[in-house]
């Protein structure tokens, strides 16, 4: 083989393998094959997605202790925020207040219909769709629309799994159907790193309040 034809070979193989990592990391991350693939909460909303991933961390606390973090969390003018670095905030979407690191009492009663405000003036929301306190939380929306996306719809599930007495698994699962279907790259690779990014950033935050607060106790 020539050296103008192995450099190319090279460079193929290493196109593959970046394409490979960018198509995993868009669509899961910390969450096992069976996690990724197992039905969750929620997937019935949006039952044919053009695109979904899967995330999940262990927490070293029980379920009842990461559920007060989950169900408060929204836009931080009006909610707790989504725990994601506030210097990632204001980069990504510009200046906004940061998110809450403590459990704020008066955001813990959500009920199925109430909205989650994912913008300041409420223009881009979420409306819980199912919300069983310890276990999962369902957020939906159609008003999550990026260019040149024209329509889409997007589920969003927060689901705790019990291991054993002391410990939690969370999982993240993001369904989203939209149109044109041809914006597919510009989703999978901006959106959906922008997700890795984002919810991995989310996850860590959560366990470290959480076990945090377990220290304290």
């Amino acid at each position: 083989m020539s050296g103008r034809a192995t450099r190319t070979l090279l460079i193929s193989a290493a196109a593959a393998g970046t394409a490979a990592a960018v198509h995993r990391l868009a669509r899961r991350s910390g969450a096992t094959g069976v996690e990724a693939w197992r039905r969750l909460p929620g997937d019935d909303l949006v039952p044919r997605p053009l695109w979904q991933s899967t995330r999940a961390i262990t927490i070293g606390a029980p379920p009842r202790d990461v559920w007060p973090w989950i169900v408060q969390m929204g836009f931080p003018t009006q909610r707790a925020g989504w725990y994601t670095p506030h210097w990632l905030d204001e980069l990504m979407w510009g200046k906004r207040p940061r998110s809450a690191e403590e459990i704020v009492p008066e955001l813990q009663d959500l009920k199925v219909g109430d909205t989650v405000p994912d913008s300041a003036d409420w223009s881009v929301y979420y409306t819980v769709d199912e919300v069983e306190p310890g276990s999962h939380l369902v957020l939906y929306s159609t008003r999550h629309v990026f260019p040149p996306l024209r329509s889409s719809a997007f589920s969003w599930a927060f689901v705790l799994r019990p291991i054993g007495e002391s410990a939690t698994r969370l999982l993240v699962r993001a369904r989203v159907d939209y149109a044109p279907a041809w914006a597919y790259p510009l989703v999978e690779t901006v959106i959906g790193l922008g997700d890795w990014v984002n919810v991995t950033a989310m996850l860590l935050t959560i366990r470290t309040l959480v076990e945090r607060d377990g220290s304290r106790t």
